[in-house]
């Protein structure tokens, strides 16, 4: 009888703007060791979220990881999961530009993939709120997976949960272990001969890129007497079934970030300026947006604020360390990426007023001041 069972989500993603070398760094060290491992043992699989831009991405540059992806999908031994395109912090978008950016990824993913057996949706960072959860519903999807802050109550992994009057599945990641390395924890939990089903969400890029695991724990574990399940099957397996109540968070949230009601605070910070201005500007671009719908140069207008809703230029003006595998949440230049999108946005709208692009140009040029300032008096040193 297997002893272990694991249940291994992936996401990988790269920035809209990321530089070529990077992508093409990380496709050496992550995304072919990935693939690797799944084309070389039987018993490997993983449910994954590629997003939209980064099938885009490799499309151009890595082709043959495409391929390698569509070949293990029909096999069966990747699972895909839906998400946002751009990797945009859904819940604090209003409702049109979350649907938006799902039905965006949706193109790219029916392009490559055979859509109709796609059932689950990320969330990127795992941020959740009820009012993204409908939507997710909505549109036919028929689980989710998030971190286990977002409820309140005991985790049984035996038991199906249900989002109370809405119906969606849920599925929690293990957080101890999640924000670890999975496989040296699963390693030491084989040796112990517990019985158990780990669950753990993770980006892909900690196996081979932000970890390399030189002691080969995950071939380790591949070669042992355990099970490995995607979230689907998974589900089916499970028959008691509970409805819950969620709280909003993200799976980098803390106690006392939801207790203090600030559950998207590395996004979202009411104390943090640059946020505050990224998030005027970000606003405002929606706005005209809406309000220009029928400019000659919308579908350009659209394109980079699609791109400007990326999480990315949030969290890098966070300014926190998270984990051991995550790097300080501080990188100006990232944030000025960002903010470029935002802004050609609206320059690329024609009907745009002046005075509308004068205001634009204003909150713009003072978001900038305000990160090198920070940068220069409190990060460089």
């Amino acid at each position: 009888m297997k002893k272990i069972i694991w249940v291994n989500f992936l996401h990988i993603y790269q920035p809209p703007w990321q530089d070529r070398g990077i992508i093409e760094q990380v496709s050496i060290e992550s995304y072919e060791y990935i693939l690797t491992l799944l084309e070389k043992y039987n018993n490997f699989k993983v449910t994954l979220n590629i997003t939209g831009n980064l099938i885009e991405q490799l499309e151009e540059l890595r082709p043959d990881l495409i391929k390698r992806v569509q070949f293990l999908f029909k096999k069966n031994k990747i699972e895909l999961t839906s998400s946002s395109k751009y990797h945009a912090l859904l819940p604090l978008l209003p409702p049109e530009e979350i649907k938006r950016q799902i039905e965006l990824n949706k193109e790219v993913l029916i392009k490559y993939f055979d859509f109709k057996k796609i059932k689950g949706f990320y969330l990127p960072e795992m941020a959740f709120n009820l009012k993204t959860a409908k939507i997710i519903k909505k549109l036919g999807f028929k689980y989710i997976i998030l971190d286990q802050i977002n409820y309140k109550g005991k985790i049984n992994n035996s038991i199906l949960y249900k989002i109370k009057n809405l119906g969606l599945i849920v599925i929690f990641r293990n957080r101890r272990i999640s924000k670890s390395y999975p496989p040296e924890i699963i390693y030491n939990i084989l040796k112990n001969n517990k019985k158990e089903i780990i669950i753990t969400g993770t980006d892909g890029e900690i196996y081979g890129h932000q970890h390399e695991d030189w002691q080969g724990y995950l071939e380790k574990i591949l070669k042992k007497n355990i099970k490995i399940k995607t979230i689907s099957q998974y589900i089916d397996t499970l028959v008691i079934e509970k409805e819950i109540v969620l709280r909003p968070g993200s799976w980098e949230s803390t106690h006392i970030e939801l207790k203090n009601k600030k559950p998207f605070v590395l996004w979202n910070n009411p104390y943090n300026k640059i946020h505050k201005l990224l998030w005027e500007l970000t606003n405002f671009s929606i706005f005209l947006n809406k309000k220009y719908k029928k400019d000659k140069n919308y579908k350009w207008s659209r394109l980079h604020l699609d791109k400007g809703l990326s999480s990315c230029s949030f969290w890098w003006a966070s300014g926190r360390k998270l984990s051991a595998f995550s790097p300080l949440s501080w990188n100006p230049e990232i944030i000025d990426n960002g903010i470029e999108e935002i802004i050609r946005s609206i320059r690329s709208l024609n009907s745009a007023t002046i005075k509308e692009k004068v205001k634009a140009e204003k909150i713009y040029a003072n978001i900038k001041k305000v990160i090198w300032e920070t940068h220069w008096k409190k990060y460089n040193k």
